[in-house]
């Protein structure tokens, strides 16, 4: 079986992660928030009949601004 190689505190709160490495976020609850973002992200990449893609960046932004807070929500219940 291959070790997973966790990413390091820095790493996991990158602004933008690949699902590579939100699978190598060793919390269970961030690799969550990580991954449900990501999906978000790309289901409205996708979503081109009802989102525009004029209007695709600032769907982006605020799904950014939302994943943001709730990282730092769960980084003050962690500390």
């Amino acid at each position: 079986m291959k070790e997973i190689i966790y990413l390091s505190e820095d790493e996991q709160y990158k602004e933008i992660l690949n699902q590579d490495e939100i699978s190598r976020i060793k919390d269970d609850e961030l690799r969550e928030i990580r991954s449900k973002y990501w999906n978000l992200r790309h289901e409205a990449f996708l979503d081109e009949h009802n989102i525009p893609d004029q209007e695709l960046e600032k769907v982006w932004n605020a799904l950014k601004a939302k994943e943001l807070k709730e990282i730092e929500g769960y980084r003050l219940r962690t500390k």
